[in-house]
């Protein structure tokens, strides 16, 4: 129970910052209709450096045993079951709705994230979510 309850707090943590990161530059931000973040390499570059920026998702943070290093962020994505909410997979291939990622990014779960930041745009979060729809591809 109380492992439980360290790890949330770390994914909330986490997730504040990402939300934090990517709200500071809105310019990167891809509308809805011609996202350019529809694949994990600019996803990648464009979201997760803010995770692993701040020390939550790196090897040195590893809030909620999740690194999202350019190098593992993948292997520690897609398929995995999640830590906090073990009834979801971090990213569920071909099913956004049902991948805890995007439910934590949009608030459905709580935390969301970034924890205690601005939300990440919902232009942000519909092209990761149109990536993990498109099968979740490590492109």
């Amino acid at each position: 129970m109380r492992t439980q309850l360290i790890l949330r707090y770390l994914v909330i943590i986490i997730l504040t910052w990402i939300s934090v990161s990517c709200s500071e530059d809105q310019t990167t931000a891809p509308s809805t209709s011609n996202s350019n973040l529809a694949n994990f390499s600019e996803i990648k570059a464009k979201v997760f450096v803010n995770c692993t920026g701040a020390q939550c998702h790196s090897s040195a943070g590893n809030q909620a045993n999740l690194i999202l290093e350019p190098n593992v962020a993948f292997n520690n994505l897609v398929g995995v079951q999640s830590v906090l909410f073990p009834q979801f997979k971090r990213v569920e291939p071909g099913n956004s709705a049902n991948s805890l990622i995007i439910k934590i990014l949009k608030g459905e779960v709580s935390p969301q994230m970034p924890f205690n930041g601005t939300p990440i745009p919902a232009a942000t979060i519909d092209s990761i979510a149109k990536w993990i729809d498109q099968g979740a591809l490590n492109n």
